[in-house]
């Protein structure tokens, strides 16, 4: 009987292209993920995948795209930026609008900002969930979801493998955050950011235990959140990385 896998794919602005690299190591070994999960960034790639785009598609969109050009004054208080410029780019390379319409089973995990908990979303409107799971407090607007708000999905679960229990033979988990030391303290948003990612960790710690395999990419330390400048490196250090393990990790089996 042939092996099913599910692959979890974290948060982590810039650093999310390294999962395009990941799964394109991984189709490489003959390894196709059939579900889904992803936060934030994650979810991002997550879902074009979902929507059927190959590693070698996705790499050329994202390399095509002035990520910047999405990004949007919010112009209110809550926070700097809107994702509406992200909706209309997911609308314009994923026609459909339900995540459960997708062809392969995503979740999509959004923090609850009301009750407090991650919720992982398997149908509804594609694009306002992508927007709810990437929406990075203070930096991005929050996205209000029938009678609630969401945030960012990896300030409860930046390793979403729950919704991939008891679905697959092997998950998977690919995280981009790995923790060096930090000097650069010279602006707010660095420490929110350097907070944020620090606090992130405990969720991602409690969660790897359930993957078959985990990986995360010590080289992504030096990529930036929004150095997007450096996309093709992030691409290219989660491919590298990726072959690396997978040639061990089938020796060893």
């Amino acid at each position: 009987m042939k092996k099913t896998y599910g692959i979890a794919l974290s948060g982590g602005a810039v650093r999310g292209a390294a999962h395009i690299g990941v799964l394109k190591a991984l189709e490489e070994y003959g390894i196709f993920p059939s579900v889904i999960s992803g936060s934030s960034a994650g979810s991002i790639i997550g879902c074009f995948y979902a929507a059927g785009y190959s590693p070698a598609e996705l790499e050329e969109i994202i390399l095509d795209t002035n990520i910047l050009s999405y990004l949007k004054p919010a112009m209110n208080l809550t926070a700097l930026f809107s994702l509406e410029g992200l909706e209309k780019l997911i609308q314009q390379y994923i026609k459909v609008s339900d995540i459960a319409q997708l062809e392969k089973e995503l979740y999509v995990c959004a923090t609850n900002l009301n009750l407090g908990i991650p919720e992982y979303f398997a149908k509804g409107n594609l694009y306002e969930i992508i927007s709810a799971s990437s929406a990075l407090p203070f930096i991005f607007k929050p996205v209000k979801i029938g009678d609630y708000v969401y945030v960012d999905g990896g300030i409860m679960d930046n390793l979403p493998v729950e919704p991939l229990l008891k679905k697959v033979d092997f998950i998977i988990g690919s995280e981009v955050n790995p923790l060096g030391v930090e000097k650069n303290f010279n602006n707010p948003v660095n420490i929110l950011l350097r907070s944020f990612f620090l606090a992130v960790r405990a969720n991602v710690e409690a969660r790897k235990k359930y993957c078959n395999l985990f990986l995360q990419p010590p080289e992504l330390r030096q990529i930036g959140l929004f150095s997007t400048w450096k996309i093709k490196d992030a691409i290219d250090i989660g491919y590298k990385y990726t072959k690396a393990v997978l040639k061990e990790y089938i020796k060893q089996e």
